[in-house]
């Protein structure tokens, strides 16, 4: 993605529906590489204890420790986990984020996380889970 990309990412975590940051680490580990394919739109919810992350490339997620690693091992070890409902953009296959809430309809409005992109969807918050694909997906779209 674009640098100029980087002020439009704003997605909200879909637990507090906050704007999530894009997390200080990250930002300064691509500040260091070279390649342009460092995701450093990985976001994470400025709420403390939330574990929720968001990424273009992953979409959103938990991160947390995996304990039977550690109880087997005796060393960490990461548990990631992807939310069970995902939004993919099909012109660009990118996980879209939660661009806002409709409290009234109770619908998450997800968009692509590109800029240029028109591809939105309106899904049901903490409806069943699904990976909900936009049109051309499989091919055809623009």
């Amino acid at each position: 993605m674009a640098d100029q990309e980087l002020n439009y990412l704003r997605p909200l975590c879909p637990t507090h529906y906050k704007v999530m940051l894009i997390s200080p680490s990250l930002v300064k580990d691509a500040a260091l590489q070279t390649s342009t394919d460092v995701d450093i739109h990985h976001s994470e919810c400025p709420v403390d204890g939330c574990p929720q992350n968001y990424s273009p490339g992953f979409g959103y997620f938990t991160i947390a420790r995996n304990e039977d690693h550690w109880v087997g091992t005796g060393s960490s070890s990461l548990r990631i986990v992807r939310s069970h409902t995902q939004a993919i953009c099909g012109a660009h296959k990118d996980a879209m984020f939660i661009e806002s809430f409709d409290a009234e309809a109770k619908l998450d409005n997800f968009r692509c996380p590109r800029k240029n992109c028109r591809h939105a969807l309106k899904i049901l918050a903490g409806g069943p889970p699904a990976y909900w694909l936009t049109e051309g997906f499989f091919g055809g779209g623009d």
